[in-house]
Formats: structure tokens, C-alpha cells, sequence
């Protein structure tokens, strides 16, 4: 009788620590995949929340480039701005008060980002749009920087958690959008002159 009890107990305990063995496992996995998945990008302390059909095509259609070539031929407040996160000045950007019809592209990539059709004069001092031209070409992530560690003043202002605004396509930072825009979006996505190119509506035809 002792004996089978003891081949129980033993035949039990194998059972278990291969179930915590399948599960250890299965867990590890799990970080892996989260680690890698498309859906989900941390940058810092930041969460980035990527759309499904942004995901969809970051692998086939990121473009990167060397810190060497875009030095090259980007001036220094456009290399500021789109790779260290920078802002320019308000009221000093070449775009602010532009009002000709056109598009507007990404400095870095030459994605087309935004038209001149969904401009508006906010008063902030950087070109605001209500609108993209396609919400699958830019990222939006949370943007706690200016905040960094203070927990408290987070607390009480709850307002300046911002969302950046980067291009998908090569990663550029591009602005801040916010809740306070015009109809039909209600949005202001607040855009550094310098991390854009800007084409008019005629010199695109004379080209096409």
C-alpha cells in the first residue's frame, strides 16, 4: 500500500513540475513575441501605439538613414527636429503663415503627409492641419519628455501627456497633435516647419 501511494505522489509531482515547465515556457514565448510584435514599439519610457494598418506595412516600408547622410543634407534645425525630437521656434518657421495651395511632405523620406487643404490659422506659431493625408503614414505615441519623472505634476495636469507625431515611413519626428482643432476632426496637429518639404499644386502638374 506504501509503495503505490508512493508511485502516486512521485507520478503526480512529475506531472506538475512538467506543467510549470510548459508554462514557464509558454511565458517566455509570450515576451518574445510582444518583444517583437509590430503592434507595439517602446521607445524609453514611452508606449507607441501603432494603428493595424500601419503595422502592417512598417516592415516592407520603414527607410533608414545614416546620422552621416542626413547630416549632409539636412540643415541643422531640420536634423534638430526630426532626430533629436527638437522643436523650433514658434512664429519662426517658413510654413506658418504659407497659404498656397499644395502639399506638404516629409523632410527626411519625401512621404506626403499633409495638403494645404486641411490648413488652418491656429495662432500657435507652427503650421496646424486637421487632418492627415493618410493615417497610415504617420505614428502616434504618447510623449511624457517634458514631464520626465514627476509623477506628481503628471498627476495634477494631466494635460501634458502630448502625443508626437512621427512619420512612419523613416521615423522623423514631426510635431505634436492635439483634441482642439476645427470640424470636421476636432484635431490641431501642430507641425515643425522644419521637419517638412513643401511642393505647390502647379509645380506638382508641371512635373506630372
Amino acid at each position: 500500500m506504501l509503495r503505490v501511494t508512493f508511485k502516486l505522489l512521485t507520478l503526480r509531482n512529475t506531472v506538475t513540475c512538467r506543467s510549470l515547465s510548459a508554462a514557464i515556457s509558454t511565458s517566455i514565448a509570450r515576451r518574445k513575441t510582444l518583444a517583437i510584435s509590430p503592434f507595439t514599439t517602446v521607445m524609453g519610457n514611452q508606449q507607441a501605439s501603432v494603428n493595424v494598418n500601419q503595422a502592417r506595412g512598417m516592415a516592407s516600408e520603414n527607410e533608414v538613414f545614416s546620422k552621416e547622410e542626413l547630416k549632409k543634407r539636412l540643415t541643422p534645425m531640420q536634423y534638430h527636429v526630426t532626430q533629436e525630437r527638437g522643436t523650433e521656434r514658434a512664429f519662426t518657421g517658413k510654413y506658418n503663415k504659407n497659404s498656397e495651395g499644395g502639399t506638404y511632405y516629409c523632410v527626411v523620406c519625401h512621404e506626403a503627409l499633409f495638403s494645404s487643404e486641411t490648413k488652418f490659422e491656429s495662432g500657435c506659431g507652427w503650421p496646424a492641419f486637421n487632418d492627415v493625408i493618410d493615417s497610415a503614414k504617420v505614428k502616434l505615441t504618447k510623449d511624457t519628455s517634458h514631464v520626465g519623472a514627476n509623477l506628481l505634476l503628471l498627476i495634477a495636469n494631466p494635460g501634458m501627456v502630448r502625443t508626437e507625431v512621427s512619420c512612419l515611413k523613416c521615423n522623423a519626428h514631426l510635431g505634436h497633435v492635439f483634441g482642439d482643432g476645427p470640424r470636421p476632426t476636432g484635431k490641431r496637429f501642430c507641425i515643425n516647419s522644419a521637419s517638412l518639404d513643401f511642393k505647390s499644386f502647379a509645380d506638382q502638374k508641371l512635373d506630372s
